[in-house]
């Protein structure tokens, strides 16, 4: 059994569920047609809009392509990686596609959550900024039962997408 401090943290909402899939479109159609989800915002992460990439406490890049649709409420996303060793390499690589992590972007002081689960031994396993917008993957997965749990703040700040589909 795993040790698991108390954060002390109140989580407000899960904002999104993101899967790891191997190829973005063929994932947003098979999502698409067993949960009718869709239309889909595609963002291409690569340099320079993605920069200050990190990956497990080094600087680091990588690039990936998301897109991103609603459930009601909740922001589905999917990640095709594609350039550099990341999370989302390491876990298609060890479990193949699949529930990859969930997010709140809904904290008042993102900075201090990022801290507190720093002081608590669950350090940032990947981080970056998309335009103006920071991102912390934190190491979860042990205290999670596999799964890693993401926050960013500054969502407003996000560009349009690069394209919809379908």
């Amino acid at each position: 059994m795993v040790d698991v401090p108390d954060l002390g943290i109140e989580i407000p909402e899960i904002t999104q569920i993101a899967f790891v899939v191997e190829d973005i479109e063929d994932g947003m159609d098979r999502f698409g047609a067993i949960l009718g989800l869709g239309p889909w915002d595609v963002y291409e992460f690569a340099s320079p809009t993605l920069h200050d990439t990190t990956y497990k406490g080094e600087e680091h890049d990588y690039s990936m392509t998301l897109a991103l649709t609603y459930a009601g409420d909740t922001m589905i996303e999917l990640i095709e990686p594609q350039e550099g060793e990341s999370i989302y390499t390491e876990h298609l690589d060890k479990h193949g596609e699949g529930l990859h992590h969930v997010a709140c972007f809904a904290f008042e002081d993102t900075e201090a959550v990022v801290e507190t689960f720093e002081e608590n031994g669950m350090p940032v396993l990947q981080s970056g900024v998309y335009d103006e917008v920071p991102y912390w993957y934190f190491d979860t997965a042990d205290q999670m039962n596999g799964v890693i749990f993401e926050t960013a703040t500054n969502l407003e700040a996000i560009p349009e997408p690069d394209r919809q589909y379908p």
